[in-house]
């Protein structure tokens, strides 16, 4: 019935701030980016470490609800998303008992959502979606705990995979290579002395 916690969904005012510092600082990879016109709101997925995913809303419109909740109450978690395997069999097994729900609705194409009010979830705003993972995601990239959702033939063998990124680091542009859950940075500026040093290392090859 429920798969996952998926994400946790923090309100900010300023995307381009909030993103510098999960991508830029903390190393995330921004998985997907929409606006909501008829919400008047916008989402970014990102991606943190290999199992962690923060969703960034931001308003488009000063009477958007996210504008709304920020005048409220200030930047900060607006709601967790739980993935289930079919929404309608959460709806009944909470209304069952006795646990009331809102907003059950499919706003997209091949997401359906629900949600239960923080007075019903010991304060919490608790959002259960039906999707299939990697329809939200930026083509050409599988994130490591989506793995099991793609075909086989796209998901290569976990270990010795490693992703490349271009990051701002504190005194400018980096390299970051991640493999699993280890990941270094070289400053761009010193990449090629690291590939350098990296073809020392490599053992000779037999005809030498």
């Amino acid at each position: 019935m429920i798969r996952r916690i998926d994400h946790v969904s923090i309100a900010v005012r300023n995307l381009a701030k909030a993103k510098a510092f999960f991508i830029d600082i903390l190393g995330g990879k921004n998985l997907f980016e929409a606006p909501v016109p008829w919400q008047k709101f916008r989402w970014t997925t990102i991606e943190l470490g290999t199992s962690c995913f923060i969703e960034l809303i931001d308003p488009l419109e000063k009477d958007s609800f996210v504008q709304k909740f920020l005048d409220n109450r200030g930047e900060g978690p607006h709601h967790i998303t739980i993935q289930v395997d079919n929404i309608q069999k959460v709806h009944r097994k909470l209304e069952e008992n006795g646990i009331p729900t809102f907003g059950l609705a499919e706003p997209f194409p091949g997401w359906k959502e629900m949600y239960v009010h923080p007075k019903h979830a010991f304060g919490t705003l608790i959002q259960f979606a039906e999707f299939r993972p990697l329809d939200w995601v930026n083509p050409g990239y599988i994130p490591p705990s989506y793995a099991e959702f793609a075909p086989p033939d796209q998901v290569g063998p976990k270990e010795g995979r490693t992703e490349v990124q271009k990051v701002q680091g504190e005194k400018g542009p980096e390299v970051e290579m991640r493999q699993g859950g280890q990941k270094i940075r070289v400053p761009l500026s010193h990449l090629e002395e690291f590939i350098r040093a990296l073809k020392k290392q490599q053992p000779a090859s037999a005809s030498e």
